[in-house]
């Protein structure tokens, strides 16, 4: 019996590695592109959101958008010369209503954590 579990845990293992994901995966490329962009997109039940488009705009500059994945979650940048409290962040998704960012400076300025929160519409 403990001999099936190790082989099952081991088997296991490397699914539970890619399923997750995370921030880390990516290596730190800000030097070249400024700081990194990234979070989950979710409802009010806190259900992650595929598909959902994420939109970085600064005041002055391009505005950028990208689709979250099928976690629910998001990555990119902007220019290196823009400060991040200089960009506007905002999420859309068919049948949701935006509700609010919830921001978080991870590492200085390197990344910039940002969770969209939406709102399912009525039925």
């Amino acid at each position: 019996m403990q001999k099936k579990f190790i082989f099952f845990f081991l088997g296991i293992l490397p699914v539970l590695g890619i399923a997750g994901g995370s921030e880390y995966e990516y290596g730190d490329d800000s030097a070249e592109a400024g700081p990194a962009y990234f979070g989950f997109v979710r409802d009010q039940r806190g259900v992650n959101l595929r598909g959902a488009t994420v939109i970085l705009q600064a005041k002055k500059g391009p505005r950028i958008e990208v689709a979250s994945n099928v976690l629910g979650v998001y990555r990119t940048h902007y220019n290196k010369n823009t400060k991040p409290e200089e960009i506007g962040i905002h999420c859309e998704k068919a049948g949701y209503q935006f509700q609010k960012i919830l921001v978080r400076t991870v590492s200085g300025i390197k990344y910039q954590e940002a969770d969209c929160l939406m709102q399912a519409n009525a039925k």
